[in-house]
């Protein structure tokens, strides 16, 4: 991952199945990352967050500052919240996540699964960087 002098690599992930599953397609641009995080029954556009890596005001370690843009009355974000902002943390350049899942008449058990699902993600990712040799002390 983050080769600046060859094509873009992208790579793809899923988790769970029926309408909970979500799927992951991460662009690596050589200076960040660019998601496609849709799932269940009706993928979509459902918002944008970009999430900058910068250091801790408390002096210690990482953190981002992020920026959310829904389509008005999507929750789609918050997912891709989470995720934007521990994978930008763990390789220290910025990420984008474009965001739609959904499927109609979720109850609450199925939101929480499709929930997990994006956090079981998210960590299968940040594993990959990890096993990749990409982390924050690698730049």
């Amino acid at each position: 991952m983050f080769d600046k002098h060859s094509e873009l690599m992208s790579y793809q992930w899923q988790e769970g199945v029926g309408r909970c599953q979500v799927r992951l397609t991460l662009i690596d641009t050589g200076n960040g990352l660019q998601g496609l995080l849709t799932g269940g029954e009706k993928p979509h556009v459902g918002g944008v967050v970009l999430a900058l890596p910068r250091q801790s005001l408390q002096g210690e370690g990482w953190s981002s500052d992020v920026y959310i843009t829904p389509v008005p009355g999507h929750k789609d974000v918050e997912v891709a919240r989470t995720m934007a902002e521990a994978l930008a943390q763990a390789i220290l350049f910025p990420v984008t996540i474009t965001a739609g899942i959904h499927s109609d008449h979720l109850n609450s058990q199925e939101l929480g699964q499709i929930i997990q699902n994006c956090n079981n993600l998210t960590q299968t990712v940040l594993n990959f960087l990890e096993s990749d040799g990409i982390s924050e002390t690698s730049h």
